[in-house]
Protein backbone atom coordinates (compact mmCIF):
# COMPACT_ATOMS: atom_id res chain seq x y z
CA UNK A 1 0.00 0.00 0.00
CA UNK A 2 1.54 3.47 -1.03
CA UNK A 3 -1.06 5.76 -0.63
CA UNK A 4 -3.53 6.69 2.53
CA UNK A 5 -7.30 5.85 1.30
CA UNK A 6 -10.36 8.55 1.98
CA UNK A 7 -11.71 6.55 5.36
CA UNK A 8 -7.98 7.25 6.84
CA UNK A 9 -8.12 10.65 5.96
CA UNK A 10 -11.15 10.89 7.39
CA UNK A 11 -10.08 9.87 10.92
CA UNK A 12 -7.29 12.39 10.98
CA UNK A 13 -10.03 14.79 10.64
CA UNK A 14 -11.85 13.71 13.16
CA UNK A 15 -8.90 13.16 15.56
CA UNK A 16 -7.80 16.73 15.09
CA UNK A 17 -11.58 18.04 14.78
CA UNK A 18 -11.65 15.74 18.00
CA UNK A 19 -8.87 17.93 19.99
CA UNK A 20 -10.26 21.00 19.30
CA UNK A 21 -13.55 19.92 20.72
CA UNK A 22 -11.39 18.78 24.22
CA UNK A 23 -10.07 22.50 23.93
CA UNK A 24 -13.46 24.54 23.82
CA UNK A 25 -15.02 21.81 26.34
CA UNK A 26 -11.88 22.43 29.08
CA UNK A 27 -11.81 26.29 28.49
CA UNK A 28 -15.09 26.30 30.68
CA UNK A 29 -13.39 24.82 33.02
CA UNK A 30 -10.59 27.96 33.39
CA UNK A 31 -11.24 30.68 35.59
CA UNK A 32 -7.96 32.31 36.36
CA UNK A 33 -4.22 31.91 35.49
CA UNK A 34 -3.86 29.54 38.40
CA UNK A 35 -6.53 27.17 36.96
CA UNK A 36 -5.22 27.73 33.03
CA UNK A 37 -1.20 26.93 34.40
CA UNK A 38 -1.79 24.62 36.78
CA UNK A 39 -5.35 22.92 35.92
CA UNK A 40 -6.72 24.11 39.42
CA UNK A 41 -4.42 21.50 41.19
CA UNK A 42 -6.63 18.46 40.42
CA UNK A 43 -5.20 16.07 38.28
CA UNK A 44 -4.94 12.68 39.60
CA UNK A 45 -3.53 9.74 38.52
CA UNK A 46 -4.97 9.07 35.04
CA UNK A 47 -4.52 12.67 33.56
CA UNK A 48 -1.41 12.99 34.97
CA UNK A 49 -0.05 10.09 34.08
CA UNK A 50 -1.64 10.61 30.08
CA UNK A 51 -0.36 14.08 30.10
CA UNK A 52 3.55 13.24 31.64
CA UNK A 53 3.65 10.43 28.97
CA UNK A 54 2.47 12.73 26.11
CA UNK A 55 4.85 15.65 27.09
CA UNK A 56 7.78 12.95 27.28
CA UNK A 57 7.42 10.87 24.30
CA UNK A 58 7.43 13.67 21.04
CA UNK A 59 9.19 13.25 17.79
CA UNK A 60 12.95 13.06 18.99
CA UNK A 61 12.25 10.32 21.20
CA UNK A 62 10.15 8.67 17.99
CA UNK A 63 10.90 9.56 14.70
CA UNK A 64 14.45 10.76 15.34
CA UNK A 65 15.16 8.24 17.61
CA UNK A 66 14.07 5.56 15.07
CA UNK A 67 15.90 7.60 12.17
CA UNK A 68 18.90 7.54 14.35
CA UNK A 69 18.94 3.94 15.20
CA UNK A 70 18.44 3.09 11.60
CA UNK A 71 21.72 5.11 10.58
CA UNK A 72 23.80 4.07 14.14
CA UNK A 73 22.27 0.19 14.89
CA UNK A 74 21.00 -0.96 18.32
CA UNK A 75 22.83 0.75 20.47
CA UNK A 76 21.07 4.25 20.24
CA UNK A 77 18.58 1.75 22.33
CA UNK A 78 20.92 3.00 25.35
CA UNK A 79 20.16 7.01 24.16
CA UNK A 80 17.03 7.10 26.65
CA UNK A 81 18.71 6.04 29.82
CA UNK A 82 19.79 9.80 30.58
CA UNK A 83 16.19 10.69 30.46
CA UNK A 84 15.00 7.78 32.04
CA UNK A 85 17.22 8.70 35.07
CA UNK A 86 16.00 12.14 35.28
CA UNK A 87 12.11 10.94 35.11
CA UNK A 88 13.41 8.63 38.63
CA UNK A 89 15.18 11.12 39.88
CA UNK A 90 12.29 13.88 39.37
CA UNK A 91 9.68 11.79 40.56
CA UNK A 92 12.00 11.37 44.11
CA UNK A 93 11.97 15.08 44.31
CA UNK A 94 8.39 15.97 43.27
CA UNK A 95 6.56 15.90 46.04
CA UNK A 96 9.12 18.34 48.09
CA UNK A 97 9.05 20.51 44.91
CA UNK A 98 5.34 20.48 44.84
CA UNK A 99 5.18 21.36 48.76
CA UNK A 100 7.99 24.24 47.92
CA UNK A 101 5.28 25.73 45.50
CA UNK A 102 6.84 26.72 42.39
CA UNK A 103 6.32 25.94 39.48
CA UNK A 104 8.45 27.72 37.24
CA UNK A 105 12.37 28.05 36.67
CA UNK A 106 12.64 31.51 36.72
CA UNK A 107 10.30 32.04 39.38
CA UNK A 108 13.09 29.54 41.70
CA UNK A 109 16.31 31.84 40.47
CA UNK A 110 14.39 34.96 41.41
CA UNK A 111 13.42 33.58 44.94
CA UNK A 112 17.11 32.88 45.35
CA UNK A 113 19.11 35.17 43.28
CA UNK A 114 16.93 38.17 42.56
CA UNK A 115 16.48 40.17 39.71
CA UNK A 116 18.99 39.48 36.25
CA UNK A 117 19.08 35.59 36.57
CA UNK A 118 15.44 35.44 35.89
CA UNK A 119 15.67 36.76 32.42
CA UNK A 120 18.70 35.38 31.35
CA UNK A 121 16.71 31.90 32.08
CA UNK A 122 13.39 33.34 30.20
CA UNK A 123 15.20 34.12 27.09
CA UNK A 124 17.26 30.45 27.38
CA UNK A 125 13.68 28.96 28.00
CA UNK A 126 12.02 31.49 24.73
CA UNK A 127 14.30 29.73 22.45
CA UNK A 128 13.84 26.28 23.61
CA UNK A 129 10.39 26.19 23.17
CA UNK A 130 10.15 27.93 19.43
CA UNK A 131 12.99 24.83 18.93
CA UNK A 132 10.70 22.56 20.44
CA UNK A 133 7.25 23.41 18.96
CA UNK A 134 9.36 23.52 15.39
CA UNK A 135 10.26 19.87 16.09
CA UNK A 136 7.36 18.42 16.86
CA UNK A 137 5.53 20.57 13.59
CA UNK A 138 8.36 18.96 11.67
CA UNK A 139 7.96 15.88 12.41
CA UNK A 140 4.32 16.32 10.90
CA UNK A 141 5.28 17.77 8.06
CA UNK A 142 7.79 14.58 7.48
CA UNK A 143 4.74 12.58 8.23
CA UNK A 144 2.53 14.13 4.82
CA UNK A 145 6.04 14.07 2.80
CA UNK A 146 6.37 10.29 3.58
CA UNK A 147 2.63 9.38 2.64
CA UNK A 148 3.02 11.13 -0.68
CA UNK A 149 0.53 13.78 -2.36
CA UNK A 150 -2.40 11.60 -1.39
CA UNK A 151 -3.72 14.06 1.16
CA UNK A 152 -3.31 16.81 -1.15
CA UNK A 153 -1.54 18.33 1.47
CA UNK A 154 2.06 19.77 0.73
CA UNK A 155 4.75 20.08 3.62
CA UNK A 156 4.09 23.60 4.41
CA UNK A 157 0.42 23.15 4.30
CA UNK A 158 0.69 20.22 6.18
CA UNK A 159 2.63 21.81 9.42
CA UNK A 160 0.45 25.05 9.13
CA UNK A 161 -2.35 22.85 10.01
CA UNK A 162 -1.37 21.31 12.55
CA UNK A 163 0.04 24.22 14.29
CA UNK A 164 -3.37 26.17 14.22
CA UNK A 165 -4.69 23.61 15.62
CA UNK A 166 -2.52 22.66 18.62
CA UNK A 167 -2.28 26.57 18.97
CA UNK A 168 -5.80 26.81 19.28
CA UNK A 169 -7.05 24.15 21.68
CA UNK A 170 -3.93 25.00 24.16
CA UNK A 171 -5.15 28.75 23.89
CA UNK A 172 -8.42 27.91 24.64
CA UNK A 173 -7.97 25.51 27.65
CA UNK A 174 -4.25 25.70 28.71
CA UNK A 175 -3.26 23.24 31.43
CA UNK A 176 -7.07 21.95 31.81
CA UNK A 177 -6.92 21.34 27.66
CA UNK A 178 -2.85 20.04 27.26
CA UNK A 179 -4.10 17.60 30.32
CA UNK A 180 -6.96 15.72 28.72
CA UNK A 181 -5.71 16.22 25.23
CA UNK A 182 -2.45 14.25 26.24
CA UNK A 183 -4.53 11.68 28.06
CA UNK A 184 -6.14 10.76 24.62
CA UNK A 185 -3.61 11.55 22.70
CA UNK A 186 -1.26 8.85 24.97
CA UNK A 187 -3.89 6.00 24.40
CA UNK A 188 -4.14 6.34 20.88
CA UNK A 189 -0.08 6.69 20.16
CA UNK A 190 0.77 3.77 22.80
CA UNK A 191 -2.30 1.35 21.43
CA UNK A 192 -1.29 2.27 17.36
CA UNK A 193 2.67 3.00 17.33
CA UNK A 194 3.54 0.98 20.21
CA UNK A 195 1.48 -2.25 20.10
CA UNK A 196 -0.50 -2.29 16.45
CA UNK A 197 2.69 -1.18 14.09
CA UNK A 198 5.32 -3.73 15.35
CA UNK A 199 2.69 -6.37 15.39
CA UNK A 200 1.50 -5.97 11.71
CA UNK A 201 5.49 -4.94 10.45
CA UNK A 202 6.74 -7.98 11.94
CA UNK A 203 3.95 -10.50 11.00
CA UNK A 204 4.20 -9.93 7.04
CA UNK A 205 8.15 -11.44 6.81
CA UNK A 206 9.19 -12.28 10.50
CA UNK A 207 11.72 -14.56 9.77
CA UNK A 208 13.73 -13.35 7.16
CA UNK A 209 13.26 -9.32 8.10
CA UNK A 210 14.56 -10.11 11.69
CA UNK A 211 17.32 -11.68 10.37
CA UNK A 212 18.23 -8.95 7.86
CA UNK A 213 17.48 -6.60 10.78
CA UNK A 214 19.96 -8.69 13.28
CA UNK A 215 22.67 -8.48 10.46
CA UNK A 216 22.14 -4.29 10.69
CA UNK A 217 21.26 -3.66 14.09
CA UNK A 218 25.28 -3.56 14.93
CA UNK A 219 26.16 -1.16 12.99
CA UNK A 220 23.28 0.87 11.20
CA UNK A 221 23.99 2.35 7.83
CA UNK A 222 25.72 5.06 8.71
CA UNK A 223 29.50 6.09 10.16
CA UNK A 224 29.68 4.37 13.96
CA UNK A 225 28.46 6.04 16.66
CA UNK A 226 30.98 8.51 19.04
CA UNK A 227 30.98 7.09 22.81
CA UNK A 228 30.92 11.23 23.66
CA UNK A 229 27.81 11.82 21.45
CA UNK A 230 26.23 9.56 23.50
CA UNK A 231 27.13 10.72 26.79
CA UNK A 232 26.49 13.75 25.67
CA UNK A 233 22.61 12.62 25.29
CA UNK A 234 22.78 10.97 28.12
CA UNK A 235 23.95 14.71 30.35
CA UNK A 236 21.77 16.66 28.38
CA UNK A 237 18.65 14.52 28.93
CA UNK A 238 18.80 13.98 32.98
CA UNK A 239 19.91 17.22 33.57
CA UNK A 240 17.06 18.66 31.39
CA UNK A 241 14.30 16.35 33.19
CA UNK A 242 15.44 18.21 36.52
CA UNK A 243 14.66 21.76 35.21
CA UNK A 244 11.99 21.05 32.69
CA UNK A 245 9.27 23.81 33.12
CA UNK A 246 6.82 21.06 31.88
CA UNK A 247 7.43 19.02 34.94
CA UNK A 248 7.83 21.46 37.20
CA UNK A 249 4.13 22.62 36.09
CA UNK A 250 2.71 19.09 36.38
CA UNK A 251 3.99 18.48 40.12
CA UNK A 252 2.37 21.49 41.04
CA UNK A 253 -0.79 20.37 38.91
CA UNK A 254 -1.37 17.21 40.58
CA UNK A 255 -3.78 16.94 43.07
CA UNK A 256 -0.72 15.36 45.57
CA UNK A 257 2.44 14.52 45.90
CA UNK A 258 2.12 10.67 45.79
CA UNK A 259 0.44 11.27 42.21
CA UNK A 260 3.42 12.72 41.13
CA UNK A 261 5.75 10.79 42.07
CA UNK A 262 4.01 8.08 41.38
CA UNK A 263 3.35 9.04 38.15
CA UNK A 264 6.61 10.13 37.35
CA UNK A 265 7.92 6.37 37.80
CA UNK A 266 5.23 4.56 35.54
CA UNK A 267 6.12 7.35 33.04
CA UNK A 268 10.01 5.98 33.22
CA UNK A 269 8.64 2.96 32.58
CA UNK A 270 5.78 3.71 29.54
CA UNK A 271 9.54 5.50 28.12
CA UNK A 272 11.10 2.02 28.33
CA UNK A 273 9.27 0.46 26.65
CA UNK A 274 8.97 3.08 24.18
CA UNK A 275 12.33 3.53 23.17
CA UNK A 276 12.54 -0.20 22.63
CA UNK A 277 9.79 -0.17 20.57
CA UNK A 278 11.55 3.06 18.16
CA UNK A 279 14.87 1.45 17.74
CA UNK A 280 12.84 -1.93 16.90
CA UNK A 281 11.21 -0.62 14.10
CA UNK A 282 14.13 1.75 12.86
CA UNK A 283 16.52 -1.82 12.88
CA UNK A 284 13.29 -3.22 11.03
CA UNK A 285 14.01 -0.06 8.49
CA UNK A 286 17.90 -0.98 7.96
CA UNK A 287 16.01 -4.05 5.98
CA UNK A 288 12.44 -3.13 4.90
CA UNK A 289 13.45 0.39 3.41
CA UNK A 290 16.67 0.41 2.43
CA UNK A 291 17.78 4.15 0.77
CA UNK A 292 15.34 6.02 2.72
CA UNK A 293 17.29 9.18 2.38
CA UNK A 294 17.15 9.32 -1.36
CA UNK A 295 13.58 8.05 -1.66
CA UNK A 296 11.88 9.72 1.52
CA UNK A 297 14.26 12.46 2.25
CA UNK A 298 15.58 11.65 5.97
CA UNK A 299 15.60 8.97 8.21
CA UNK A 300 13.31 10.33 10.42
CA UNK A 301 10.41 9.31 8.20
CA UNK A 302 11.09 5.40 8.80
CA UNK A 303 7.82 4.49 11.07
CA UNK A 304 5.42 6.75 8.64
CA UNK A 305 6.57 4.81 5.59
CA UNK A 306 6.29 1.71 7.46
CA UNK A 307 2.86 2.51 8.64
CA UNK A 308 1.61 3.46 4.97
CA UNK A 309 3.58 0.20 3.50
CA UNK A 310 2.40 -2.06 6.40
CA UNK A 311 -0.96 -1.60 7.96
CA UNK A 312 -4.42 -2.07 6.30
CA UNK A 313 -7.10 0.77 5.80
CA UNK A 314 -8.63 2.24 8.31
CA UNK A 315 -5.34 1.56 11.00
CA UNK A 316 -3.20 3.77 8.69
CA UNK A 317 -5.40 6.68 9.59
CA UNK A 318 -5.11 5.31 13.45
CA UNK A 319 -1.87 5.09 13.56
CA UNK A 320 -0.62 8.40 11.32
CA UNK A 321 -3.56 10.04 13.71
CA UNK A 322 -1.21 8.11 16.50
CA UNK A 323 2.03 9.64 15.04
CA UNK A 324 0.75 12.94 14.94
CA UNK A 325 -0.26 12.62 18.60
CA UNK A 326 3.26 12.05 19.66
CA UNK A 327 4.01 15.45 18.16
CA UNK A 328 1.14 17.37 19.25
CA UNK A 329 1.06 16.27 23.35
CA UNK A 330 4.94 17.42 22.98
CA UNK A 331 4.14 21.10 21.24
CA UNK A 332 1.17 22.09 23.43
CA UNK A 333 3.35 21.59 26.43
CA UNK A 334 6.07 23.98 25.03
CA UNK A 335 3.61 26.09 24.20
CA UNK A 336 1.31 26.30 27.47
CA UNK A 337 5.33 26.73 29.40
CA UNK A 338 5.86 29.82 27.18
CA UNK A 339 2.73 31.96 28.25
CA UNK A 340 2.18 30.46 31.23
CA UNK A 341 5.80 31.40 32.18
CA UNK A 342 5.48 35.08 30.62
CA UNK A 343 2.38 35.82 32.14
CA UNK A 344 3.67 34.64 35.41
CA UNK A 345 6.89 35.63 36.16
CA UNK A 346 7.27 38.37 33.42
CA UNK A 347 4.29 40.47 33.91
CA UNK A 348 3.01 39.39 37.15
CA UNK A 349 6.38 40.18 38.30
CA UNK A 350 6.77 43.68 36.78
CA UNK A 351 3.44 44.49 37.49
CA UNK A 352 2.14 42.88 40.33
CA UNK A 353 -1.31 44.80 40.05
CA UNK A 354 -1.94 43.28 36.74
CA UNK A 355 -5.57 41.72 36.66
CA UNK A 356 -6.13 37.77 36.09
CA UNK A 357 -8.36 38.53 33.04
CA UNK A 358 -5.11 40.91 31.30
CA UNK A 359 -2.52 37.91 32.53
CA UNK A 360 -4.79 35.63 30.97
CA UNK A 361 -4.79 37.41 28.07
CA UNK A 362 -0.90 38.07 28.42
CA UNK A 363 -0.58 33.86 28.43
CA UNK A 364 -2.95 33.21 25.43
CA UNK A 365 -0.57 36.36 23.13
CA UNK A 366 2.42 34.51 23.80
CA UNK A 367 1.46 31.25 22.68
CA UNK A 368 0.02 32.64 19.12
CA UNK A 369 3.33 34.44 18.85
CA UNK A 370 5.45 31.54 19.43
CA UNK A 371 2.78 28.99 18.04
CA UNK A 372 4.18 31.07 14.79
CA UNK A 373 7.21 31.32 15.57
CA UNK A 374 7.70 27.74 16.04
CA UNK A 375 5.74 27.08 12.25
CA UNK A 376 8.12 29.34 10.67
CA UNK A 377 10.90 27.26 12.34
CA UNK A 378 9.50 24.09 11.11
CA UNK A 379 9.87 26.18 7.50
CA UNK A 380 13.23 26.14 7.23
CA UNK A 381 14.92 23.66 9.55
CA UNK A 382 15.31 19.55 9.19
CA UNK A 383 16.84 17.08 11.33
CA UNK A 384 14.82 16.36 14.65
CA UNK A 385 16.76 14.42 16.88
CA UNK A 386 19.83 17.08 16.18
CA UNK A 387 17.93 20.20 16.31
CA UNK A 388 15.85 19.47 19.70
CA UNK A 389 18.93 17.97 21.21
CA UNK A 390 20.76 21.51 20.50
CA UNK A 391 17.83 23.33 22.29
CA UNK A 392 17.98 21.81 25.11
CA UNK A 393 21.81 21.85 25.59
CA UNK A 394 21.35 25.54 25.59
CA UNK A 395 18.45 25.83 27.81
CA UNK A 396 20.29 23.16 29.97
CA UNK A 397 23.90 25.10 29.82
CA UNK A 398 21.84 28.41 30.91
CA UNK A 399 19.64 27.13 33.95
CA UNK A 400 21.09 23.51 35.31
CA UNK A 401 23.88 25.12 37.34
CA UNK A 402 21.99 28.04 38.59
CA UNK A 403 19.20 26.07 39.22
CA UNK A 404 20.99 23.02 41.19
CA UNK A 405 23.21 25.87 43.18
CA UNK A 406 19.65 27.96 44.38
CA UNK A 407 18.69 24.52 45.93
CA UNK A 408 21.84 22.97 46.97
CA UNK A 409 24.22 25.67 47.84
CA UNK A 410 24.73 28.00 50.52
CA UNK A 411 27.03 30.36 48.91
CA UNK A 412 25.53 30.55 45.68
CA UNK A 413 25.54 34.43 44.81
CA UNK A 414 23.17 36.38 41.79
CA UNK A 415 26.59 37.46 39.99
CA UNK A 416 28.10 34.03 40.21
CA UNK A 417 24.44 32.79 38.83
CA UNK A 418 24.10 35.27 36.07
CA UNK A 419 28.00 35.02 34.67
CA UNK A 420 27.53 31.08 34.83
CA UNK A 421 24.52 31.41 32.81
CA UNK A 422 25.35 33.83 30.24
CA UNK A 423 28.72 32.79 29.70
CA UNK A 424 28.25 29.16 29.20
CA UNK A 425 25.31 29.35 27.17
CA UNK A 426 27.99 31.97 25.06
CA UNK A 427 30.51 28.74 25.02
CA UNK A 428 27.76 25.83 24.25
CA UNK A 429 26.41 28.04 20.95
CA UNK A 430 29.51 28.61 19.50
CA UNK A 431 30.77 25.51 20.17
CA UNK A 432 28.14 23.87 18.30
CA UNK A 433 28.64 26.74 15.69
CA UNK A 434 32.23 25.21 15.28
CA UNK A 435 30.89 21.98 14.59
CA UNK A 436 29.23 22.58 11.47
CA UNK A 437 32.17 23.60 9.88
CA UNK A 438 35.20 21.56 11.50
CA UNK A 439 35.01 17.98 12.17
CA UNK A 440 36.11 17.14 15.66
CA UNK A 441 34.60 14.05 17.21
CA UNK A 442 35.79 14.65 20.70
CA UNK A 443 34.12 18.01 20.53
CA UNK A 444 30.30 17.34 22.64
CA UNK A 445 29.28 21.48 23.43
CA UNK A 446 27.74 20.07 26.33
CA UNK A 447 30.08 18.62 28.24
CA UNK A 448 32.33 21.74 28.46
CA UNK A 449 29.31 24.34 28.80
CA UNK A 450 28.27 22.52 31.68
CA UNK A 451 31.96 22.52 32.84
CA UNK A 452 32.14 26.27 32.15
CA UNK A 453 29.08 27.05 34.19
CA UNK A 454 29.96 24.83 37.14
CA UNK A 455 33.65 26.55 37.43
CA UNK A 456 32.35 30.11 37.05
CA UNK A 457 29.50 29.38 39.41
CA UNK A 458 31.77 28.60 42.15
CA UNK A 459 34.57 31.02 41.29
CA UNK A 460 32.60 34.19 41.02
CA UNK A 461 30.15 33.12 44.00
CA UNK A 462 33.39 32.64 46.26
CA UNK A 463 34.65 35.82 45.13
CA UNK A 464 31.06 37.83 45.63
CA UNK A 465 29.92 35.90 48.33
CA UNK A 466 28.95 37.75 51.62
CA UNK A 467 27.32 36.53 54.42
CA UNK A 468 25.67 39.50 55.72
CA UNK A 469 23.98 39.76 52.52
CA UNK A 470 24.05 35.90 51.38
CA UNK A 471 20.23 34.92 50.30
CA UNK A 472 19.42 31.36 51.87
CA UNK A 473 19.33 28.02 49.48
CA UNK A 474 15.42 27.06 48.20
CA UNK A 475 14.67 24.53 50.77
CA UNK A 476 13.03 21.14 49.42
CA UNK A 477 12.03 19.67 52.99
CA UNK A 478 8.99 17.70 53.94
CA UNK A 479 6.47 14.94 52.57
CA UNK A 480 4.95 14.23 49.49
CA UNK A 481 2.15 16.39 49.87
Amino acid sequence: MDSVSWVDIGIILVYLAGMVAVGVWTSRKVKNLTDYSLAGKSLGYLVMIGTLVGAAVGAASTMGKAGKAYEFGIIFVTAGLGYIAGLIVFGLLSGKLRRLGIWTIPEALYKRYGKGINQACGAAMFITVIALFGGQIIGIGLIFTAVGQSLGLTYTTSIILAGVVMILYTVLGGLFAVAYTDLIQTVIMVVSIGVILPIFVLASDSGSMLAGAWQSAASGTGPGISPIYLVSIWIIDFCFCLVDPGLWQRANAANSGKVIRNSMFVTAGVYLYWSVVVVLLGLLGIFLIPNIVQNYGSTDAVIPVMIVKYLPVGLVGLCLAGLMAVMMSTASVALLISGTTVANDLIKAARPRTSETRLLLWAKLVIVIVGALGIVFAMFMRGIFDILLLAFAVYVSAVFIPAMAAFFWKKATRQGAIVSSIVSTIVCVALYAVKQFVEIPWLEPIVISLAVSLILMWAVSRATYKPESATPKLILSGGNQ
